[in-house]
């Protein structure tokens, strides 16, 4: 039995000791396995490519938001022209009409105010213009936010010189129409010192007199000096008001060939 038990431990020594190898040498194979610089070269340009097509597409999603952004600024610019020139024809039509009376105003001698009914007709072409200015005001909705950063997504450089040169124009006309309101105000306080003045109508429409009023004293103190200095006022205010007439005009068509080159460059109706 002791033969026996120990040819069997001599057996298992044998079989352990031949297992052995066979394992340490499956762990030396797994430990000094080594990948190809290829393979991390691959890996690096797929990954490379991933970040790059995601550039862009994030870069042509935005240029395509800034497209539309532009788009939208000149729909909107299109929007302010046609009403800049509905509303600069309104202001031509009424500065030419208080012109018109203000001149008529002036055709009346001074010498001759003394009759009433002479002074009636100075009241009736002077009331107009002292009832109503009429001034023109640019519609700036769009052009304010163009100038503040929204010009940067129009590319066409084309289109910003043709914006910039129609509201730079503009620049000259409203320093006219300032100077048409500081004038307006002399007239008006001056007039206020010498005659009897009604207060002013609701609209610009009802501030036209339908006839020449009768028999009704409009000066309540006749102050040679001082009605000659409101008749240089009034001639000074008419001479301002036909050079605005001219500026509006120019603006007007500067507008429209604006409006017309939009909606042609951008396909507008």
């Amino acid at each position: 039995m002791m033969v026996a038990a120990k040819e069997k431990l001599i057996n298992f020594l044998l079989y352990k000791h031949k297992q052995a190898p066979t394992i340490m040498e499956v762990h030396h194979h797994a430990d000094t396995a080594r990948k190809k610089w290829t393979h991390y070269f691959w890996e690096f340009l797929m990954l490379f490519l991933a970040v790059f097509c995601g550039f862009l597409a994030e870069n042509y999603r935005e240029t395509i938001v800034n497209k539309e952004k532009a788009h939208h600024y000149i729909q909107n610019l299109v929007a302010d022209l046609k009403a800049d020139t509905a509303d600069v024809n309104f202001a031509i039509y009424y500065n030419q009409l208080w012109c018109d009376h203000l001149d008529s105003a002036l055709l009346v001698p001074i010498d001759r105010l003394k009759d009433i009914n002479t002074q009636d007709t100075f009241y009736y072409h002077f009331l107009p213009f002292y009832f109503w200015i009429q001034t023109f005001i640019q519609n700036d909705n769009t052009i304010t936010q163009l100038k503040a950063g929204g010009f940067n997504l129009i590319r066409n450089e084309k289109v910003v010189d043709s914006i910039n040169l129609v509201y730079n124009f503009y620049r000259g006309l409203k320093f006219g129409t300032d100077y048409n309101i500081t004038c307006y105000w002399d007239i008006v306080r001056k007039a206020q010192e010498l005659m009897d003045l009604p207060a002013p109508s609701a609209t610009i429409e009802e501030n036209i007199p339908k006839h020449i009023l009768q028999n009704k004293e409009i000066f309540f103190q006749y102050d040679k000096p001082r009605i000659h200095q409101l008749y240089s006022m009034i001639n000074n205010a008419k001479g301002s008001l036909l050079s605005t007439i001219v500026t509006e005009k120019q603006y007007r068509e500067k507008a429209e060939r604006l409006l017309t080159y939009l909606q042609k460059e951008y396909h507008l109706e």
